[in-house]
């Protein structure tokens, strides 16, 4: 089984919108992928997912479910306020700046800033819902692999964001969150897929490629 996370195009974050410039780039993006032959599309809650994956659904001829664990991840203090602390990109970013380091393993977890942020646990109610969604398709998590219980060579379409998409890619591969976007970050409308064994028994999941945006360097 394949999962292509697809980033939205160029965001107006005050209306969840794409902008005019993102509704070139959606329509680069559905040009290149349409002979992609995808079995399932699901996208985001959010606007801006929608609106990119309305050029690329078009071209597929495809129906989709809306999952709301897709939306971006939810960061900030516990009252609701995603803008009483950094992001998480910020973080990584300055303590590289700063230190010289960013948070080893889990440990960034551990740190007061992120004791009083709403992040990990949003980020570990995304990862469950994620490892349910799996194990519907008949991949069920044991420990840092996949038992595949039934054959399944489905492609499916994932349009979401930035920070889900490094959040569940690193989940998948065992990779520290901050740890992964220290070293890496989608572009809008990249495409990182994500693949799994399509044969019974165990194996890792594995990155067949990460932010492809291609379409729009042309």
């Amino acid at each position: 089984m394949n999962i292509y996370f697809i980033r939205h195009a160029e965001p107006d974050y005050s209306t969840d919108s794409i902008t005019e410039m993102g509704k070139k780039q959606a329509e680069l993006l559905a040009q290149a992928v349409k002979d992609f032959e995808i079995d399932e599309v699901y996208q985001s809650s959010m606007g801006r997912a929608q609106q990119t994956a309305d050029y690329c659904l078009k071209k597929w001829n495809k129906s989709v479910t809306t999952l709301d664990w897709l939306k971006e991840l939810c960061w900030g203090d516990k009252s609701g306020n995603a803008y009483a602390s950094d992001s998480p990109w910020t973080i990584v970013s300055n303590n590289i700046k700063n230190v010289h380091a960013y948070p080893a393993g889990d440990s960034w977890k551990e740190t007061s800033e992120m004791k009083k942020d709403r992040l990990v646990e949003d980020l570990e109610n995304r990862c469950k819902a994620f490892d349910t969604f799996l194990a519907e398709q008949g991949y069920v998590r044991q420990g840092q692999l996949y038992c595949c219980e039934k054959a399944n060579s489905k492609n499916i379409a994932f349009f979401c964001h930035g920070g889900i998409t490094s959040a569940l890619i690193s989940y998948a591969l065992n990779i520290p969150f901050f740890q992964f976007i220290a070293h890496t970050g989608p572009k809008v409308t990249s495409i990182s897929k994500l693949q799994f064994n399509e044969n019974l028994g165990f194996d890792a999941a594995k990155l067949d490629y990460f932010n492809d945006y291609s379409h729009l360097r042309k």
